[in-house]
């Protein structure tokens, strides 16, 4: 897959303060809007409708916290399911040691020696609950390890609980991904809606070479005036 190409932000505010800027400046354009196109035909209709739409899809996009916190709730509930995981198979070493007699072959069939590893990793440890479980479905360890009190619920919930992790690593790592393109995305529209606002707000210095008041209406306060105010 092709690596999305880095956007530049086109301004300097806030997306928030943008998208309010932009609400109030096309209000003003609207109002205004006989004599912009008297000056310029190509602010003419659609130009409006299409400021609109750009800045109403532009806020439709999620805020990058909105993605930060959904990416921490996530992290949260993977780290939860791997400690869940790990203290399983803590219990499973458990009815193993007192099924084999602690027998050092038998601790290392199931994968012993890789638990410190693989004990709060979300790739290492599904491998190793898998193996675990592979090993206590054999007939003849199942019934040892069920008659020292291991249920065969907890056998199996060794096999589901390494595909849980895994889904839900998977999912995290997808989750990170769409936090870039919505990102992408997010900078494109505003950038669009960005556009607009300057355009109009250059157009207002000669619309307004001799209205004071309605040019002020369109100063930008992004550090990129258009020029200097006309004198009233």
């Amino acid at each position: 897959m092709k690596k999305p190409e880095e956007v530049i932000r086109n301004f300097k505010k806030s997306d928030e303060a943008l998208l309010q800027q932009s609400g109030v400046k096309l209000a003003s354009f609207i109002k205004n809007k006989s004599r912009f196109v008297k000056r310029f035909p190509q602010l003419a209709d659609p130009f409006a409708a299409e400021w609109e739409a750009a800045t109403n899809s532009a806020r439709e996009i999620l805020p990058d916290y909105a993605s930060v916190l959904n990416q921490v709730n996530s992290t949260e509930a993977l780290n939860a399911l791997i400690a869940q995981g790990a203290n399983l198979y803590q219990s499973l070493l458990l009815y193993v040691r007192l099924a084999f007699s602690d027998d050092a072959t038998a601790m290392s069939l199931f994968g012993q020696p890789q638990y410190a590893a693989a004990s709060r990793s979300a790739i290492k440890l599904p491998m190793l609950l898998r193996t675990a479980f592979i090993q206590a479905s054999k007939p003849e360890i199942k019934a040892a390890l069920t008659g020292k009190g291991m249920k065969l619920s907890e056998i199996d919930l060794l096999l589901s609980m390494a595909d849980n992790i895994v889904d839900l690593d998977v999912a995290q790592e997808n989750a990170k991904k769409q936090r870039k393109l919505d990102a992408i995305n997010r900078i494109t529209a505003l950038n669009t809606v960005w556009e607009k606002i300057t355009l109009v707000c250059f157009c207002a210095k000669l619309v307004f070479q001799k209205d004071a008041a309605r040019y002020n209406l369109f100063l930008l306060n992004d550090g990129n005036n258009p020029g200097k105010k006309p004198e009233a």
